[in-house]
């Protein structure tokens, strides 16, 4: 008897959570429609803002050393990389020389895939925030990384970051999702693109474990959770083992004379911690950097005060929901993620901070929410004195139903579209590239009118280069002329001795160096620089000047 009402309690509790579902999912799907289409605008605006200035610049030297290899792929002359010193994984090498397959070796198909990376990641962190809190914040998370300047000064480059970017975003939203295979296949293309793959991965597993703990089919026996969590994250690791698996061969069948795992380590990780006089540069330099996040000063003192706020009501609140766990755990991981880079000597080149942006949106979102939260209490406090003069006035509702009336919704409207003012016009000198972030904002204004230059000189003619290495590796691709490093004036001076008559000889020196030593080195060999052509900026000062080397009477 007992077990018959036990068994019709249960089953009466099942229809009930059954009928909470079946309400739950009619509303997900009535507010389905609206979030593709927020998703669908910030994504398009995104685009916009990125394709103004997808083919103002000119190749920054990294971006023109990753646009080489592409180049020795897609031309097959070297299609595994054999025969230069590669520090990356392969995969963004391979998109690029795919796009130049397709476009022909230019600059913008060098960039395509970093662009559409970019644009991507706006629909994916909508999602995730969608998926991690609500859609208020994942409207405001797209709305920051679709007018984010350093995303936007990012995505018009061939750097490999907004691609391992986008695929970590695409990790991490499968994982909070519970695709765990998915996530893994994602992660595994993340660390074919960048090895830093490995600092973020915690991170992906643990915002997926955080959202399987709290579903209610995970509300089972102990046992049964930890071995439906083990099946899961072999799910993960597998795709992550493959992947790994994969570049280490065509690192092996490269046989190259380092490996990219070893140069990796040898370029990137310093070995020390800074000296105590580079504290407290190092720390300015982060806090500009990351100061262009929104490159707004008002909205950054707004964040400096509203996210303490946030966090302080995440760590007071109990009972302590999920929301509150992850905005912890997200300021958690940037904090220490910042505070490796500080306090380690690693470079703080701005590309590697492409990869908390994600992050840093999130959070301005949530402390965006939680002031407008606590606007709209004020406004509740305001309405119901209303009330009191005026008893006719209906009281507000919460911001997220439908029937609110506009008086409650009002200062919500007023700080959203105070948010997105302030957004705009940083977001449109991006578009400009009018921040010193990402590649080249001028500096190599007129390097692809000197190679034309330069591609016109016979066989055998010889440029001696001390600069621009790099550069020269994409700019004069199976040029007919022959290119020297000279390391330094000594070197110089020694060849032109030895070979200076030989062929015609050539220097291209940029505006920014000073070339009085190699034009001393010169003439001590009997040769004088001769200007054959000067190029120019867009503000019309002088780029670069390529000189012929012409020998005097002796």
């Amino acid at each position: 008897m007992a077990y018959g009402l036990s068994q019709s309690a249960d089953g009466q509790g099942n229809r009930q959570r059954v009928k909470a579902d079946t309400h739950y999912a009619k509303g997900n799907r009535r507010y389905a429609i609206g979030d593709k289409q927020y998703a669908a605008c910030l994504t398009l605006a995104g685009a916009i803002l990125r394709v103004l200035p997808l083919t103002e610049n000119r190749f920054h030297p990294d971006e023109a050393l990753y646009a080489s290899f592409a180049r020795l792929i897609a031309s097959g002359r070297d299609p595994l990389l054999a025969s230069v010193v590669v520090d990356k994984p392969p995969l963004p090498f391979y998109l690029m020389a795919a796009s130049m397959t397709l476009f022909g070796p230019s600059e913008l198909a060098a960039r395509l895939p970093s662009f559409f990376a970019s644009v991507v990641s706006i629909a994916l962190i909508y999602a995730l925030a969608r998926a991690l809190y609500d859609g208020w914040t994942a409207l405001l998370g797209g709305l920051f990384l679709a007018l984010s300047p350093f995303a936007i000064s990012f995505a018009v480059t061939a750097f490999t970051d907004p691609l391992h970017v986008a695929l970590l975003l695409w990790a991490a939203f499968a994982a909070v999702r519970g695709k765990w295979l998915l996530s893994g296949i994602a992660a595994g293309l993340a660390l074919a693109t960048k090895q830093t793959t490995v600092i973020i991965i915690p991170l992906i597993v643990g915002l997926g474990i955080m959202c399987r703990v709290t579903r209610d089919e995970c509300r089972v026996s102990g046992v049964t959770r930890h071995s439906s969590l083990v099946t899961h994250l072999s799910f993960f690791i597998a795709p992550l083992l493959i992947s790994t698996a994969l570049i280490s061969v065509w690192d092996f069948f490269r046989h190259a004379s380092v490996g990219f795992w070893a140069q990796g380590y040898t370029d990137n990780v310093p070995g020390r911690f800074i000296r105590a006089a580079e504290v407290w540069p190092r720390l300015e330099e982060l806090g500009r950097l990351l100061s262009y996040f929104t490159a707004s000063p008002i909205i950054n003192a707004l964040v400096l005060i509203g996210l303490p706020l946030l966090l302080i009501n995440d760590v007071l609140r109990r009972p302590r929901r999920f929301d509150s766990l992850t905005d912890l755990g997200l300021t958690a991981f940037a904090l220490a993620y910042l505070g490796a880079y500080w306090l380690l000597a690693f470079n703080l080149w701005d590309r590697y901070f492409l990869a908390i942006l994600p992050l840093a949106c999130l959070l301005l979102a949530r402390a965006a929410c939680h002031v407008s939260s606590v606007v709209f209490h004020v406004s509740r406090i305001t309405h119901h004195v209303s009330r009191r003069a005026f008893p006719c006035t209906p009281a507000p509702r919460h911001p997220v139903t439908r029937r609110s009336p506009l008086i409650a919704f009002l200062p919500l409207f007023i700080a959203h579209c105070s948010l997105l003012v302030l957004l705009l016009p940083p977001a449109l000198t991006a578009a400009h590239s009018g921040f010193p972030l990402g590649g080249d904002h001028e500096a190599y204004d007129g390097i692809n009118e000197a190679a034309r230059y330069l591609r016109t000189l016979p066989k055998g003619a010889v440029l001696y280069d001390h600069w621009l290495s790099w550069e020269w590796r994409y700019y004069l691709d199976e040029a007919a002329v022959y290119i020297v490093w000279m390391p330094d004036p000594q070197t110089l001076e020694a060849d032109l001795r030895a070979f200076g008559r030989a062929s015609p000889r050539y220097f291209v020196s940029p505006s920014w160096e000073s070339d009085a030593e190699m034009q001393r080195a010169a003439a001590a060999a009997g040769f004088a620089f001769q200007p054959v052509l000067a190029t120019h900026r867009r503000d019309g000062s002088v780029s670069f000047v390529v000189y012929r080397l012409v020998a005097g009477n002796r």
